[in-house]
């Protein structure tokens, strides 16, 4: 009777500590990130945060996507705009940082994160640094989205020689010099009611045209002739170049908000 207790206790015990069926038992020392979470890294002007969101579809060397908001705004808001529904269908990781005093240092724009010199390129660069490391997101595949400030902190990044395969900046502007910008995808989304960010930009404070803004780009991409095509409100001017391409999206009537379809263009043309 002793040894039929001591087997069924065993029995019992292995049955308890063996993972579930489809599960793979983890490492020691090793777990998986949470699928949603806040990642909090120390800076000199003291500590940052950004939500990040790793869907379970996401395998190893997925994608990143860097959303940032404008100014005023915060990370939580950039979530409403869809890019969640999109990663998890996709198995790509979305990033949401929050600017210092909710504004990005892009040069001559904006508020406390400019007018106190903050590196956001530093910062940004150290999170996706960081995102590579814990989870194992491809250094190669990483793309900057934002809009209006964070916009313009996508054009900055890119000038500054950040490690980008893409941005997608809407309602934006270049705001610093931007002589020689890695080679980029760039979806450029604006509207021409947009009064805050006017498509002949705005030289009184040092923000660059549309055209301007995207001449760099197109230079360093080596890009050809573009071809134009109308289609409703939307006139859309696209760049074939070496590899990469430009897309530069102009909404008749549209203010300075965050469009409908800019969510679904910025990822379609990223090939998400």
């Amino acid at each position: 009777m002793r040894r039929l207790l001591t087997l069924l206790l065993l029995a019992l015990v292995t049955a308890c500590s063996a993972p579930s069926a489809g599960s793979a038992p983890a490492s020691p020392g090793v777990s998986a990130p949470a699928a949603d979470r806040t990642v909090t890294l120390a800076r000199p002007e003291g500590p940052r945060e950004a939500l990040v969101v790793r869907p379970a579809s996401v395998a190893p060397g997925a994608p990143l996507v860097v959303v940032m908001h404008g100014s005023g705004g915060t990370a939580q808001d950039m979530r409403s705009l869809g890019f969640d529904d999109l990663a998890a269908r996709d198995g790509v990781v979305v990033a949401y940082p929050q600017g210092v005093g909710r504004t990005w240092n892009a040069g001559a724009c904006c508020g406390r994160a400019a007018s106190t010199g903050v590196d956001d390129v530093g910062y940004l660069s150290a999170l996706v640094e960081t995102l590579v490391g814990a989870d194992g997101v491809d250094p190669r595949r990483v793309y900057a989205v934002g809009f209006s400030n964070g916009a313009m902190m996508s054009y900055t990044w890119a000038c500054a020689g950040g490690a980008l395969a893409g941005i997608g900046p809407v309602a934006g502007a270049v705001t610093g010099p931007c002589p020689s910008p890695t080679p980029v995808t760039v979806v450029a989304v604006a509207g021409t009611a947009d009064d805050r960010v006017p498509l002949q930009g705005r030289p009184e404070r040092g923000w660059a045209s549309l055209d301007a803004t995207l001449a760099p780009f197109l230079t360093a991409d080596a890009c050809g002739t573009g071809s134009t095509a109308t289609d409703g409100d939307s006139t859309r001017t696209t760049w074939a170049c070496g590899g990469r391409g430009v897309t530069r999206e102009v909404l008749s009537g549209q203010g300075h908000a965050w469009p409908d379809t800019a969510t679904a263009l910025l990822w379609e043309q990223f090939a998400l």
